[in-house]
């Protein structure tokens, strides 16, 4: 038996396919657009230092493309940023990003495809700095998101996720390590009613860094509850166990005798922990005609670029009101307690504060002006160390005409 007649074959049903179902008759098209940027900080490395406030210009340039046909959709997200802004040690540093996704629809159930690659700052990223300040940060991620309705009451969700991030050289004592991080959280949902759905979920994982040292797998189990206490309001709550198993490859100083002499030798050794604890997801959900706000209060254990999981609690609060058609406000708070773990076992205790309010006008039904001011605080529980910044920002940009091909 021979595959020589498979490829014909293959190419011959895939064409009356075409010609036959509707949703491969889709359409591309692009929306891009172009910006100009003024960025002020007052510390915008977040370093310990007087007299560091930075100016900086930048363009912008986003050119988000679609496809879209009657089950079938392809987003992909171009995203640059090149300014006047020297290295990555600096929350006003270039960027690259490019995103796409891939989503098939039916009738009781959907599947995403979706990956992103990116260059940025690592300050970008919680601030979390490298030696003395930020360096670059370049990741790659890749998700599968299957979501199947087996009722009107159940429902499945599955996700996988694998990531990979890489830091440069720090320009001091290095603090973050290259790691990837993979994910399989499977979700079970019961609709209990129009105003009430309980969920189960459970989590695995297998977090490490790239050149081997360190190594934690990890996993959960919550249980969660959302209620829709009306038309405007929602709850949204979870609540579980985690368990990490930490373990570090090291060297260790052992005292042997050759002939007859005590000799020092660095043999290689395993030390492991164990991480265990609570975590919980709490959120509430105001969605009206005009105002939208969200408030959020989790505990969780996450990748962060230490040598294993950090465990943050975080709190947000974040809301959108539109003053009228052409102008809206956003606000934004973030309060963070992480605890971050070292090659040496030590844990590093920091909080993040940080504030910011935004507004979008629209001048034109093209040209958009955006303002952004933000306070960001970082507090070492271990020193004195306190690196702060206010920024302020303006953005012109310009939305050109859908271009279909």
């Amino acid at each position: 038996m021979t595959l020589r007649g498979w490829p014909p074959l293959i190419c011959w049903v895939l064409g009356m396919r075409c010609m036959t179902d509707p949703c491969y008759a889709g359409v591309w098209g692009t929306e891009p657009v172009l910006g100009i940027l003024g960025n002020y900080a007052t510390d915008p490395a977040l370093l310990n230092l007087v007299h560091s406030a930075e100016t900086h210009a930048a363009l912008l340039l986003d050119a988000p493309t679609a496809y879209n046909a009657d089950a079938f959709s392809l987003t992909v997200l171009p995203s640059f940023r090149i300014g006047d802004s020297r290295g990555y040690a600096s929350t006003a540093s270039n960027y690259a990003h490019l995103a796409a996704k891939g989503e098939w629809a039916s009738e009781r159930g959907s599947l995403s495809v979706s990956s992103a690659i990116a260059r940025d700052s690592s300050l970008a990223h919680d601030y979390v700095f490298n030696g003395s300040a930020g360096v670059r940060r370049q990741s790659a991620m890749a998700d599968i998101d299957w979501n199947q309705q087996w009722t009107e009451k159940f429902s499945l969700n599955t996700d996988f996720n694998v990531s990979r991030v890489r830091y440069a050289q720090a320009l001091g004592a290095p603090s973050l390590t290259d790691y990837s991080n993979s994910s399989f959280s499977p979700t079970i949902s019961w609709a209990e009613s129009e105003s009430n759905k309980l969920t189960a979920s459970s989590s695995v994982g297998l977090y490490k860094s790239l050149d081997g040292t360190t190594r934690s797998t990890n996993s959960n189990v919550q249980l969660g509850f959302v209620r829709h206490l009306n038309e405007l309001w929602t709850v949204t709550t979870s609540a579980g166990y985690s368990r990490a198993n930490d373990k570090i490859n090291t060297f260790r100083e052992v005292l042997a005798i050759v002939n007859n002499r005590p000799v020092i030798r660095v043999v290689p050794t395993t030390l492991k922990s164990t991480q265990n604890g609570s975590v919980f997801s709490v959120a509430l959900t105001h969605q009206g005609d005009r105002l939208s706000v969200r408030a959020v209060a989790s505990r969780q254990l996450v990748p962060s670029g230490f040598a294993f999981l950090s465990r943050q609690q975080t709190y947000t609060l974040g809301a959108s009101y539109p003053l009228s058609q052409r102008w809206t406000v956003n606000g934004d708070a973030r309060y963070t307690q992480s605890s971050d773990p070292s090659l040496q076992g030590i844990y590093t205790d920091r909080t993040v504060r940080y504030v910011g309010i935004s507004s979008i006008w629209h001048w034109t039904e093209k040209w958009n002006i955006t303002t952004n001011a933000s306070r960001v605080m970082e507090t070492f529980q271990s020193s004195q160390y306190k690196p702060a910044s206010t920024e302020f920002s303006i953005e012109l940009s310009r939305q050109f005409d859908r271009v279909k091909f």
